[in-house]
């Protein structure tokens, strides 16, 4: 707390009490000023001290009470199953215990609509679930929205492992083009040739590009030689054959389906010399 300036107030004080009582002012205020300064400053020191005491007290308070409150851990996250786990238990799962798991990945994805592993368990447990003709809309619903999902989060494998499931409809699926590429180039990363050219033509011809989709049929045949699979480079170089006759890229076909023959007789050769 300052110390008051008497040098300022009882000069202050005696021209006062001049002005209000004459010449015995000069001796009447300073006398009168000394108490009632003296009787602010207590007060105030009283109220300050209060304030000064609750503070110390509630800081006091508040450290005491985080020193002995129990430590918060974050908490962890269970381990979340890979897709090959979750594609075995949806196999395995009995009748009831199949619709219980559904309404629990569907509850989890009404919940976060961006779960892709929701969406992939949805999609698999659905295509169980909803078997038949009539149900085919809401398990292809399923089946788009996982491997949208899983595609977006960059679960690529994942994507892949539920259109295996639904291979069978898959000319059925409703992905746009951008989506069948993403999708193509996952299967692709797994090996799966046949279904990555067929998911990579699909979304070509989405895009309304002919010319590119028959270019895809070549380039995942190409990569199917490359890899060891003449067969599979074979199916699709006469596929696009078969389907583009007048293609620019028939020639370039007609010659790598020769080379791609004479391959699977070498291999065969030397499996029979083995």
């Amino acid at each position: 707390m300052e110390r008051p300036n008497w040098r300022m107030i009882l000069p202050l004080a005696a021209a006062f009490g001049f002005v209000l009582t004459g010449f015995w002012g000069l001796l009447l205020g300073p006398v009168a000023a000394v108490p009632i300064v003296s009787w602010r400053r207590r007060g105030k020191g009283a109220e300050l001290g209060a304030d000064d005491e609750e503070h110390q007290l509630a800081a006091f308070m508040a450290d005491t009470l985080a020193a002995s409150a129990p430590k918060k851990h974050a908490p962890q996250d269970p381990k979340q199953p890979t897709f090959e786990e979750t594609r075995a238990r949806a196999a395995r799962l009995g009748e009831g215990e199949l619709f219980h798991a559904l309404a629990s990945a569907r509850l989890a994805l009404i919940e976060n609509n961006r779960d892709a592993q929701a969406a992939a368990a949805t999609a698999l447990l659905a295509r169980r679930a909803a078997p038949g003709e009539a149900r085919a809309t809401l398990r292809l619903r399923a089946a788009a929205h996982a491997i949208e999902l899983c595609l977006a989060n960059g679960q690529a494998e994942a994507a892949a492992g539920v259109f295996a499931e639904y291979v069978d409809e898959r000319a059925e699926l409703r992905l746009a083009p951008v989506q069948w590429d993403a999708l193509g180039r996952a299967l692709l990363g797994v090996g799966s040739f046949m279904q990555a050219a067929w998911a990579l033509h699909a979304g070509a011809l989405l895009a309304g590009d002919a010319l590119a989709a028959q270019k895809r049929l070549i380039d995942v045949a190409g990569k199917a030689g490359a890899a060891g699979q003449p067969g599979v480079a074979l199916r699709l170089y006469r596929t696009l054959l078969a389907k583009y006759p007048a293609s620019p890229y028939a020639e370039f076909a007609r010659s790598n389906l020769k080379l791609e023959e004479k391959r699977m007789v070498t291999g065969r050769e030397k499996s029979g010399q083995g």
